[in-house]
């Protein structure tokens, strides 16, 4: 069989059940192009994020190495100069003759980028809000810190992120050799800056989201939403929190139906696996929560779709556990190419389903911030953020702090939280205190610890990157 070309289109904070290929509520909304790509290939319905946040998110993606292996935990994303970085699956294609190209965005620690060509042309969010202050349209804002806020653009406005559909049209059109390509966009990240006829598609919607952050599963996510504020939304700016997302979603499907379009006339559809994934999903209100870094099923769970025509099943659906580290060592395998030694994930196709996994944001330092790009977002107490983990088997949830404040967390702060995502699919409900589940939280709990005892010593450090970030690094 021939060697095989890799198009990877990324989204970032794309909640699953925002595509009707994977259940959308509301019939109304229709991602066909996506859902195309999920008829063609393999969808998995339980992937989720390997931490709920862009950077260890994206780094877990691209390294193959879990947030737990590498101590990439948060948005601090600073390595210091005497670290060794995990080998990145771009560089082994690479290194074997693979033409290696990015177009979008990046963020990954320090800065980092394995691609031989990486163009972050139309992937910033200033310039996605240069679109309305060009156009003169008004910005809408929510009143925390996990600004939701978006605006209405003229049918004939450009979104800087079309650039990068043209870019990797392009690319298609005169590819010569095998090649990774990726297409990496913000949207429906905020801010949700969206063009006619999208953005305005699904106001007459009712989303009728629950409103009360009442029985909110722990006290991490309490403490989050009291951050974000989304309790604080009017009912009608909540239901517009939806609606513009969705329709950013709406542009994001059209911009993946150019893509596939042009590799379908460029006659390479057949030698090509293509990927469609995001790092991580966003609460858009529910029960007073915004954005992500929640390990809340609308934050964690997320879209994976992967196609190879005559190798990989068409429009198959499984149910066993994924999660964003297990993409570098799949590519690598349907490639025919050895993983990398640091590599943790999975061959999706080659390799058994685990029991349970884990998933880690966080570093727990007394100078951690939920929002360290802000500086922003401390517990109630004073201190600082917690790290919390999460582990998950097909049926349950469990999560809690492990660290904080540069210490291993004591039993009775851990704040426990257990879900039973089979009877609870919102995993509201905390089962902790309930007997019928001593002997699941028995089994999971020492998993998680012991998973938190053994992250690396701290190899990024909050203040060092404050130090050395920039002011265009997105968030």
């Amino acid at each position: 069989m021939s060697t095989p070309n890799v198009l990877w289109i990324m989204a970032d904070e794309l909640r699953a059940d925002a595509l009707s290929c994977y259940g959308n509520p509301h019939p109304e909304i229709a991602t066909p192009h996506i859902d195309s790509l999920a008829d063609r290939g393999v969808l998995f319905e339980r992937a989720y994020a390997s931490s709920p946040v862009c950077v260890p998110a994206r780094h877990a993606m691209l390294s193959g190495q879990s947030p737990l292996a590498s101590g990439v935990l948060n948005n601090e994303g600073y390595l210091p100069e005497d670290f060794t970085p995990p080998e990145m699956f771009p560089e082994t294609f690479a290194a074997a003759g693979w033409t290696t190209s990015n177009y979008g965005k990046e963020h990954l620690p320090g800065g980092r980028s394995p691609w031989q060509h990486d163009d972050h042309a139309g992937s910033g969010t200033r310039e996605i809000l240069q679109s309305a202050t060009e156009h003169g349209v008004e910005v809408r804002r929510s009143p925390g810190i996990g600004h939701v806020f978006s605006a209405v653009l003229p049918a004939d406005a450009e979104v800087g992120s079309e650039a990068i559909t043209r870019s990797v049209v392009d690319v298609l059109r005169s590819a010569d050799g095998p090649f990774v390509l990726r297409a990496s966009y913000v949207q429906p990240h905020k801010p949700m800056v969206v063009p006619e006829p999208w953005a305005s598609r699904y106001d007459e919607l009712d989303f009728a989201a629950p409103r009360s952050p009442e029985g909110s599963g722990n006290r991490f996510e309490r403490e989050w939403g009291l951050l974000t504020r989304g309790a604080e939304l009017s009912a009608a700016d909540l239901n517009r929190s939806f609606s513009r997302y969705y329709g950013c979603v709406s542009w994001l499907d059209s911009q993946v139906g150019q893509i596939l379009n042009a590799l379908d006339e460029s006659g390479l559809r057949e030698s090509t696996i293509v990927v469609f994934s995001t790092d991580h999903g966003a609460s858009l209100g529910e029960y007073g929560i915004l954005a992500k870094h929640t390990f809340t099923p609308e934050s964690h769970r997320v879209p994976f779709i992967v196609s190879r025509p005559g190798v990989l099943p068409e429009g198959t659906r499984r149910s066993d556990l994924v999660l964003s580290e297990d993409l570098a060592p799949t590519l690598l395998a349907l490639a025919g190419l050895s993983r990398p030694a640091t590599c943790t994930g999975r061959d999706l196709f080659g390799e058994p389903a685990p029991h349970v996994v884990l998933s880690a944001i966080g570093y727990g330092d007394s100078t951690s911030r939920a929002f360290p790009n802000r500086d922003a977002g401390g517990w109630a107490d004073g201190l600082g953020w917690p790290q919390r983990i999460c582990a998950r088997t097909d049926r349950y949830r469990l999560d809690l702090n492990t660290r904080r404040a540069g210490k291993p967390v004591p039993p009775d702060e851990a704040d426990l939280f257990l879900a039973d995502s089979l009877n609870d699919p919102q995993e509201r409900t905390n089962l902790v205190d309930d007997p019928r589940y001593a002997t699941v939280l028995a089994e999971l709990l020492p998993i998680a610890t012991a998973a938190a005892a053994r992250i690396p010593a701290a190899v990024v450090r909050t203040d060092e990157f404050r130090r050395t970030r920039t002011a265009t690094t997105p968030v």
